[in-house]
């Protein structure tokens, strides 16, 4: 996904992320130790928890009922300290915090002169030739120049002078893969494959080309021209007509990835390549693409096809396009990674974004090793031995008699097989991904070009390698996420930062709500019904037994009807078959709160009386539950409701509370809520 080698549609299927919220972090000055020193005297703890009620007060509404909405009740002031906007962040949510968070640390890490070696001197340095990148110098735009003229030029800027006649979209698309890793209307990646691990394949699909946001499109066309025109010198006019039709591509092809709900098992085929030249021989020679992509001496005998509707889509949308406007498109993408798109004031928090993406695993262990916490990290591998615990205890138990008694065995093993990791990159070589690249601390396009080569040839030795899944280096470094194709959960170094969502000096039960539940959801992902057809090793082995399939479908379908009866933004959310997140979120918080209620039997009434928070009149069983929902406070400017909702697998945050919690009899219990209660509806999904 972004960072990524692969699209972001399979890589979706492949990761089930949580989208979850994981706050803010990281001590807010060094990491030295007179500060440690002074947050372990008794009235620093008394401060920390003063400012954690006053935090958790401050997203509350009060004046509504928790049995009646408990996301108003939660967030419902969530939007006043974080309001959406209609022309900057259209979204607030507690991801954001997080991100920001830890993007400050990095921005001081990079502006100081703290670095600890060679390879951290060359990711300051990449750092500050982002900084003297100036669109308008002419060295800049003769870089540029040396970039998008190896791949048929740029109509829009050669006009009269391009060569129409020479311009192949498919030769010029797999070229730039082949160079520079970037995927362009269609993706190659290569993987291990996904019903047998031993043996790595190459997987054709869609790119990360999705297009949420289509209400102010005008908007847009306008900042794309102006871009043309800044960038290039376009005319005017002729920039606002060429950004008008790169629009209208862009979305008919964001509209074909987009056009059906998709899964692994579903919609990935294995066919001959030489069935397909034959099928395509008059859009295109697959196998001269594969070629130009790979090396002509490595095009595989069969490749897998990821969603071969997007294929037949693109290649229908492509025979109604203009020539010059799909080069025109073909060319804006590829130089998408160098331009500077931002404003003079916020030039250094852009250029920290930027040296995170093009060193994502590098940032991440430089910011892990200078605030490392071995207690955080042992909350975490502990709190997920109790979840696991939990969960196999329930699967060994009579609760979920529907399942078969072999294919309960069976669940029980790939739950054993399920590994936790955190994602620091401590034994990672970065000798090898960053030592051989060459950065120019005054030539940001040149160093933007040298790291997409060295990841573009990293991606093509694959084919040569053992057998490996992909990873998602960008959303790793902000949410946890299970791997199917590994069976285990990658825990980001973000969520190890400290005092946002769980400390020592809080209540467990803000632990339990919070990595409890995220740690219950990504494990449940293994058993939902993507995961459910995925073995212990991680191989597509569809295992469950058609009475236990029977019953799981039958169980899907509630969640199905429920979750396509809630609105948002005056539309019914999306009824889709797909309910992975759904089941994921009402599973999660059942088994993260039975996993806290074990934890409460076995501690000492001195230690209980440290479960409330002076100034909440919460019990801790309420507070679990509060903490858990104030993970989803989010606010989404009104007119992209509808868009947001479209687009996501998950259920907009709203309903992530209120969908899951309604569905627990506990909730209600703890809450006191009555039985007309919205909040305690008469009828209840569950699966686990």
């Amino acid at each position: 996904m972004l960072g990524r080698r692969w699209n972001a549609s399979l890589l979706l299927a492949i990761f089930c992320l949580t989208a979850a919220p994981i706050a803010r972090a990281l001590p807010s000055g060094t990491a030295n130790a007179s500060v440690g020193d002074d947050l372990t005297t008794d009235y620093a703890k008394q401060i920390m928890r003063q400012s954690k009620v006053a935090e958790m007060k401050g997203m509350l509404n009060e004046r509504t009922a928790p049995c009646d909405d408990f996301y108003g009740y939660a967030c419902g002031n969530w939007h006043r300290q974080n309001p959406a906007q209609l022309f900057g962040n259209i979204m607030t949510d507690t991801f954001q915090l997080i991100v920001k968070g830890f993007d400050r640390r990095l921005q001081r890490l990079l502006q100081s002169g703290e670095m600890r070696s060679e390879l951290e001197q060359k990711l300051q340095s990449f750092y500050r030739s982002c900084l003297l990148a100036d669109v308008r110098d002419v060295h800049y735009k003769r870089a540029l120049l040396s970039i998008y003229s190896e791949f048929g030029g740029f109509p829009v800027v050669e006009r009269e002078s391009w060569n129409a006649p020479s311009f192949s979209w498919w030769r010029a698309i797999a070229a730039i893969q082949h160079k520079y890793g970037q995927q362009i209307i269609l993706a190659v990646d290569i993987m291990s494959d996904i019903k047998n691990h031993t043996v790595n394949r190459v997987y054709l699909g869609p790119p990360d080309n999705k297009q949420p946001i289509s209400i102010l499109k005008n908007l847009e066309d306008k900042a794309l021209a102006h871009q043309l025109q800044l960038y290039f010198g376009v005319a005017e006019q002729l920039a606002k007509r060429t950004a008008r039709q790169l629009i209208k591509l862009q979305r008919a092809l964001a509209e074909g990835s987009l056009s059906e709900s998709v899964s692994l098992e579903e919609d990935l085929a294995l066919y001959p390549v030489a069935e397909l030249e034959q099928r395509y021989a008059e859009q295109f020679s697959i196998k001269e693409y594969l070629g130009l992509v790979l090396g002509k001496d490595n095009v595989p005998e069969h490749i897998y096809i990821y969603s071969e509707n997007y294929l037949n889509k693109t290649l229908q949308t492509l025979q109604a396009t203009p020539l010059e406007t799909i080069a025109n498109y073909v060319i804006w993408q590829l130089l998408e990674p160098y331009r500077v798109d931002s404003e003079p004031n916020e030039l250094r928090t852009w250029c920290t974004e930027q040296t995170k993406k093009h060193f994502a695993k590098l940032t991440d262990h430089m910011i892990y090793e200078r605030y490392r916490s071995p207690e955080a990290e042992a909350d975490v591998k502990g709190v997920w031995k109790q979840i696991r615990e939990t969960f196999r205890q329930q699967l060994a138990g009579d609760k979920l008699d529907w399942i078969a008694n072999k294919t309960r065995e069976l669940a029980i093993h790939k739950l054993d097989r399920m590994e936790l990791h955190i994602n620091s990159y401590d034994n990672e070589d970065f000798e090898g991904l960053y030592g051989a690249v060459s950065v120019d601390r005054q030539n940001y396009v040149l160093n933007v070009q040298q790291l997409l080569m060295a990841e573009a040839k990293r991606s093509l030795k694959r084919q040569h390698n053992p057998a490996t899944s992909l990873e998602a280096t960008d959303v790793l470094s902000f949410t946890p996420a299970y791997s199917i194709l590994d069976n285990n959960i990658t825990i980001p170094v973000a969520l190890l930062q400290p005092r946002y969502f769980w400390d020592a000096n809080y209540p467990q039960a803000l632990k339990y709500g919070t990595l409890g539940y995220l740690l219950a959801h990504e494990m449940i992902h293994g058993f939902d019904d993507e995961g459910r057809n995925y073995d212990a090793n991680g191989n597509l082995a569809p295992w469950w037994d058609d009475r236990s399939r029977y019953e799981f479908e039958e169980k899907r379908k509630c969640f199905q009807a429920q979750y396509h009866s809630y609105k948002y933004g005056g539309t019914s959310l999306p009824e889709s078959v797909l309910q992975s997140e759904n089941i994921a979120d009402n599973a999660g918080v059942k088994l993260a709160y039975k996993a806290y209620q074990r934890w409460l039997e076995q501690q000492r009434p001195e230690v209980l009386q440290q479960e409330t928070l002076a100034g909440l009149e919460l019990s801790s069983r309420q507070l679990f539950f509060l903490s858990y929902a104030q993970l989803w406070c989010d606010d989404v400017q009104s007119l992209f409701k509808t868009s947001v909702a479209k687009v996501d697998d998950h259920a907009p945050g709203m309903y992530r509370v209120i969908g899951p919690l309604s569905n627990f009899q506990e909730f209600s219990w703890v809450y006191n809520c009555s039985q007309q209660a919205p909040m305690d509806p008469e009828f209840k999904c569950a699966i686990y």
